[in-house]
């Protein structure tokens, strides 16, 4: 990229909060507001210390706890609030939340298969569709592209919403979203230069800045 060409460029720092209570159980959660385990709160002070040195001019996040927690970390030591948009909270699982895998492999085989095979069609029982959560995904990032064309903004969140955004940076098919690891904790860069997205770092869970 041509920097003498470039007229407008936003840094968006994308992160993972960290790992929840019983977050190393294979137990999903998405829209359930569950709290960070020790471990949780020790990486979201460290996603804090990742970004010390950038010049934030904002800091966006789901307004779930364990979102807002490293977010708020990160707003206070520069000096900024945190604008919190619903529209970023991970996937709604519907009846599926807080069980497992296994349980759930055990109860719905064919529904499983389903998800893994072709999440893309995917509808949780009783929660959301994958369209459904990409378009409102889509709608907070270009509200976040539209407000800030240039500058450096965080960007606190879910798995699934991180891997929703880079998946659609890349034009990667939602049926190869699960193979963008997304670690509690982890932070992403991705820069928009005139509009155009070039990913810069992915699932960075140690200090580099």
């Amino acid at each position: 990229m041509n920097a003498l060409t470039v007229h407008q460029h936003l840094r968006l720092y994308v992160m993972r909060h960290g790992e929840i209570e019983q977050g190393r159980d294979p137990v999903y959660y998405g829209q359930t507001d569950v709290a960070l385990s020790t471990r949780g709160v020790e990486q979201s002070h460290r996603l804090c210390k990742m970004v010390t040195s950038a010049p934030l001019v904002a800091v966006y996040a789901s307004d779930l706890k364990r979102a807002r927690y490293a977010a708020d970390l990160i707003a206070q030591t520069h000096g900024l609030t945190v604008s919190s948009l619903p529209l970023l909270r991970e996937i709604n699982l519907g009846e599926w939340e807080g069980r497992s895998l296994a349980e759930l492999s055990a109860m719905h085989p064919e529904m499983v298969a389903q998800l893994l095979e072709n999440p893309g069609e995917f509808r949780y029982p009783g929660g959301e569709s994958f369209p459904e959560f990409d378009h409102r995904v889509q709608d907070a990032l270009q509200r976040i592209l539209t407000t800030h064309e240039n500058g450096e903004v965080a960007l606190v969140t879910h798995g699934g919403v991180c891997r929703l955004i880079i998946g659609s940076v890349l034009e990667l098919a939602p049926k190869y979203w699960l193979r963008l690891a997304q670690d509690f904790g982890c932070i992403n860069i991705v820069d928009w230069y005139d509009g155009c997205p070039v990913l810069q770092t992915l699932n960075q869970t140690i200090a580099f800045l």
